[in-house]
């Protein structure tokens, strides 16, 4: 019986398409793995942010592009936070919406999502608010204790678009149960929060 032998030009067309395979699934791991732009938040709740009537609970802040695919799982990881710390705090999400569109351009799953879980979604014209706590990227939380105190800033998803208990969702649910611990600080994966010029 004789033996099959292959090409040369098979071999290197396996070898490459291979090749291209690894690439591209690295390419993906560096995407997914690559967290947002953030700048320091202060240090107290913002004027312009802090509720109308006094509250003595915290206050959750959270950043969110309505049109972000990652941030389907940032919503469903606030979800799991809110149903282990439940009533721990008052919600407010801040939904980037352009200057000049109207409120319903922020519609959709997301601030639907949202809203069933009793936030308060508050619309943010060109993400002016977030960027007043240093939320550049969509699904950055900054979360305050009651007197008003930052503790935690940064994301609840170990990466984009990814589901799943991590650091940043941990140390939220352990601020909301009482920890005096310090805040902490953990990057954030998702889509810039900017205007958007091709709207």
């Amino acid at each position: 019986m004789k033996s099959v032998q292959y090409k040369p030009v098979w071999l290197l067309a396996l070898l490459l398409w291979l090749g291209l395979i690894a690439c591209g699934h690295m390419l993906l791991l560096r995407y997914s793995f690559a967290a947002g732009r953030t700048t320091s938040g202060p240090l107290r709740v913002p004027p312009s942010l802090a509720p109308a009537k006094p509250s003595a609970r915290p206050q959750l802040f959270m950043a969110l592009h309505p049109r972000c695919p990652c941030s389907r799982a940032t919503v469903r990881e606030l979800a799991k936070i809110l149903t282990r710390a439940g009533q721990a705090s008052d919600v407010t999400v801040l939904m980037f919406k352009p200057a000049d569109q109207p409120d319903s351009w922020l519609d959709g799953a997301l601030a639907d999502d949202c809203r069933r879980m009793n936030c308060r979604v508050q619309p943010d014209p060109d993400g002016r608010l977030a960027a007043s706590l240093g939320a550049l990227t969509s699904g950055g939380v900054a979360l305050y204790d009651a007197n008003g105190r930052l503790r935690y800033q940064g994301g609840i998803t170990a990466a984009r678009g990814h589901e799943g208990d991590n650091i940043g969702e941990q140390a939220v649910i352990e601020i909301l149960h009482g920890s005096g611990k310090n805040h902490k600080w953990m990057p954030v994966f998702g889509c810039p929060i900017q205007r958007e010029t091709n709207q």
